[in-house]
């Protein structure tokens, strides 16, 4: 496989005083992460709250571009979906697997409907215990094709 997979992990709140960014908090499972993966140390949020800023990364438009200019938990939501990465990367032969929430679509069963994800991985809520060992079960399944996961 020559196209690298590609882990989008998102947390609410987290902020960069932690080990991957040279701070004092240990956080040994993302020091590992980042020193094996990719550590964006020159990037701002595109909006204060998480709804607009994910829509921002995962769009590439700012929040009154995408329509994405409040809460997700609130009603708000894409403009236009086929904007959303996934639709690229699923033209470029990518599986799209979300996990847990992204806040990009109003809250539901079909969040994940909504967006246009191929596959959605059961995780008992969204928080880390239960997505966790989703994401690492899909991790060791055999993979026909690159993945874009958003955990």
């Amino acid at each position: 496989m020559d196209r690298p997979n590609i882990i989008f992990m998102h947390s609410h709140n987290t902020g960069r005083y932690i080990q991957p960014y040279g701070h004092a908090v240990p956080t040994p499972n993302l020091q590992r992460l980042a020193e094996e993966g990719v550590t964006f140390r020159n990037a701002f949020a595109a909006a204060p709250t998480c709804s607009p800023s994910r829509a921002a990364f995962l769009t590439g438009q700012f929040a009154h571009e995408s329509g994405m200019t409040g809460l997700a938990h609130r009603g708000w939501a894409l403009n236009d979906v086929k904007k959303h990465i996934i639709h690229t990367l699923v033209g470029a032969g990518y599986e799209t697997v979300l996990c847990g929430v992204e806040h990009t679509a109003p809250h539901g069963n079909n969040q994940a409907n909504a967006v246009g994800y191929e596959r959605v991985l059961k995780a008992k809520t969204s928080h880390a215990e239960f997505v966790g060992p989703a994401v690492s079960d899909y991790l060791r399944e055999d993979h026909k094709k690159p993945f874009f996961i958003s955990a």
